[in-house]
């Protein structure tokens, strides 16, 4: 059985060709009516089955071609289509000749069921054929209803599909302003590219961060925003990296702007895939994180600052302590040892031994005053001083210490430079620093000192942020020597710790030059380059007042004690309090001696003859020094009074409990030092 498939579409038309030779039939297929009728000219056919709606001519004519034609309406025909799927479809196509009306889609075996049936009425001769299955004129009206109705089916389902695509396209355009109005509100610079990464689009931020438009930007590679090619490429391993994962991550890079600016960014990448999940490109979102890494560098630099003011802080104790007790230790020492070479000739065998262990207990002293330098806890003589006046008074010691190799450059500011220190004090800052830079110079170079005021405020402070906002006298000591390496950078201002050789320093220097300037309320840093130099800068608060080395101070010289003196030692300290007995005894002075506070003032009551100075530690067990000479003095008024200590422990008990005026002696004291320092006293 040889059947005809009529139909425009090639699926279609292979589904049903692969379908009726699987069921043993033979067939032949044609695009369309007209190339139907040529091949029903040249064969015999069984069965046409037809589609309606084909260019050309549609599946109606051709059945209508076939159903007048003498020599074809034998032949059956079935109507398969999708398109006219009406009743009056149908029944027009039953008018016109028609056997069978289907409609798409259909199951195979029913379709399958369908032919057989209609061949079967054919070979049973129970098929009746028309003679004219209806005329030509009401053919056509029919056929022109049914094309008329159809189109305007369509019309109506074409209006419709207008009206959703009119609505879909207003929704996609609200969508894509809102897109892009939130695609350009995001304060990140966002870029998108391809898989090549060449940018295809950017946002405003990213315009106002990078200063290209889009125009500019636009279909060049994005190796154009980084700082170099290491950098693009790198972010491109991390790109392929992730690849797999299909998620965003974050990455630091830096980038380059149109104006050559290079900052640090992050990153946020996400890649873009089609429907089908192929790889399409890439979104980076890219913000500025230059703040941020200021800030996290000012809060590693605060950090740094704290632990080494802590480390500095507890150093400082550790050394305060240890210089209290070796100061009482040393007063004995120096001051028997003192007595003992006054009392020994200078043949004498054991003179020289003497003299040596007298020489030793002084450079013990000395240790401990800058021990006691460093820990803050040494007695400064305050006053308005101008830095300008200290540097050029100790220029010429400091020419000779530094020698001939080494140039002295003085670069200091106009005008008055005035701050509160002891002068002493910071010569010997000064000192500290020029000896540094004279070691560090071994061949020669330059010293130079300068002075400058400076305003610090908040935001400028990232080197002085211990210190508080004001006006501030800086002082800078740069050399041109070695440098110091930056593994050391943070243990200069130890105490011992010194990268000079053997019996070259003591280490102290530096430690005792940092304690002082912390004493006056200031601060000192120093930055260094290896082989360039060394910088240190000091800090000192500007104090409104007047130079105070303008003033000329009086000299009053001591007069030596007339008459009768007595003098009340009170120190808990057996042996410095025997000693400091024993010399003013040999002076001719009337000791009282007591071991605290509530003896001497027990003694004072009972005494009836007058006190006239007190010579007293400051810090005893019970009562204090100055407390037990208020009660001493309501007793007898007439007395005047000398504090002495080895240690005045955390600004407590010294700078806390002495009133401006006291006089003051440090342990440990030379004999004649207290001789001088009582006549002083009594003389006033």
């Amino acid at each position: 059985m040889n059947i005809l498939i009529v139909e425009d579409k090639d699926e279609n038309r292979y589904m049903l060709e692969t379908l009726l030779k699987g069921n043993g039939y033979g067939v032949q297929s044609a695009a369309n009516g007209a190339e139907a009728l040529e091949r029903l000219k040249s064969g015999n056919f069984d069965l046409i089955i037809s589609d309606i709606l084909m260019p050309v001519m549609d599946g109606f004519a051709l059945c209508r071609k076939v159903k007048t034609d003498e020599n074809l309406r034998h032949i059956p025909f079935i109507i398969y289509t999708a398109t006219y799927t009406g009743e009056k479809d149908e029944e027009f196509a039953i008018k016109i000749g028609a056997d069978r009306f289907v409609i798409k889609p259909c199951e195979p075996e029913d379709f399958i069921e369908i032919v057989h049936s209609v061949l079967a009425e054919v070979r049973d001769g129970d098929m009746i054929l028309e003679t004219a299955p209806i005329g030509e004129e009401e053919a056509l009206k029919l056929y022109n209803e049914r094309l008329v109705r159809k189109l305007e089916k369509r019309m109506l389902q074409l209006e419709r599909e207008v009206q959703a695509r009119q609505k879909a396209e207003e929704t996609l355009r609200q969508s894509e302003e809102m897109y892009r109005s939130l695609y350009n509100s995001i304060r990140d610079a966002i870029a998108v590219s391809d898989t090549n990464r060449t940018i295809i689009d950017c946002n405003r931020a990213f315009v106002e961060m990078f200063g290209y438009s889009l125009e500019e930007i636009s279909g060049k590679n994005i190796l154009i925003i980084y700082e170099n090619e290491e950098e693009f490429m790198r972010f491109g391993v991390e790109l392929e990296k992730h690849v797999n994962n299909k998620t965003n991550f974050l990455y630091n890079a830096n980038f380059k702007k149109k104006d050559g600016t290079i900052f640090p960014g992050e990153v946020n990448a996400y890649y873009l895939h089609n429907d089908d999940g192929t790889l399409t490109g890439f979104i980076g979102l890219i913000r500025d994180i230059t703040e941020r890494k200021q800030s996290e560098k000012i809060q590693k630099e605060l950090e740094s600052q704290l632990r080494q003011a802590q480390k500095m802080e507890a150093i400082g104790l550790l050394a305060g302590g240890v210089a209290h007790d070796f100061n009482n230790l040393l007063s004995i020492i120096i001051g028997y040892e003192e007595i003992l070479l006054e009392t020994t000739r200078k043949d004498h065998p054991y003179y020289e031994p003497m003299q040596q262990i007298y020489q030793a207990g002084l450079r013990a002293k000395d240790l401990t005053r800058q021990l006691l330098a460093f820990s803050r806890k040494q007695i400064l003589e305050m006053k308005p001083e101008n830095v300008n006046n200290i540097i050029t008074g100790f220029e010429k010691l400091l020419r000779r210490l530094i020698g001939e190799d080494i140039k002295l450059v003085l670069e200091l500011a106009p005008g008055p430079l005035t701050v509160k220190a002891d002068s002493a004090q910071l010569e010997q800052v000064l000192m500290n620093l020029a000896v540094n830079a004279r070691d560090a110079m071994p061949n020669g170079g330059i010293l130079k000192i300068k002075t400058a005021v400076a305003e610090l405020n908040n935001t400028q402070r990232d080197k002085t942020s211990e210190l508080p906002p004001g006006s501030y006298v800086i002082i800078t000591v740069s050399d041109t020597g070695c440098g110091i390496k930056n593994e050391l950078m943070e243990r200069i201002f130890e105490p011992f710790f010194t990268t000079k050789g053997n019996n070259k320093g003591t280490g102290l220097g530096l430690a005792t030059s940092y304690g002082i300037i912390m004493q006056h309320g200031g601060k000192i840093s120093v930055e260094s380059e290896l082989n360039k130099g060394t910088v240190f800068s000091i800090y000192l608060p500007l104090h409104p007042e007047d130079d105070g080395s303008k003033k000329i101070h009086p000299v009053k010289h001591p007069s030596p004690v007339s008459g009768l003196v007595t003098v009340m030692v009170v120190e808990d300290d057996s042996s410095v309090r025997k000693l400091a007995c024993q010399i003013l005894a040999d002076q001719g002075y009337t000791v009282i001696e007591s071991n605290d506070a509530k003896d001497a003032i027990s003694r004072a009551n009972l005494h009836s003859g007058p006190i006239h100075l007190v010579l007293t530690d400051v810090i005893m067990p019970g009562i204090k020094g100055p407390e037990a000479f208020e009660k001493i003095h309501e007793r007898h008024p007439e007395a005047r009074v000398l504090y002495m200590s080895g240690y005045t422990d955390s600004t407590i008990a010294l700078i806390g409990s002495l009133k401006k005026g006291n006089q003051f002696i440090q342990k440990p004291f030379k004999v004649n030092e207290l001789l001088e320092k009582c006549r002083q006293i009594l003389n006033e």
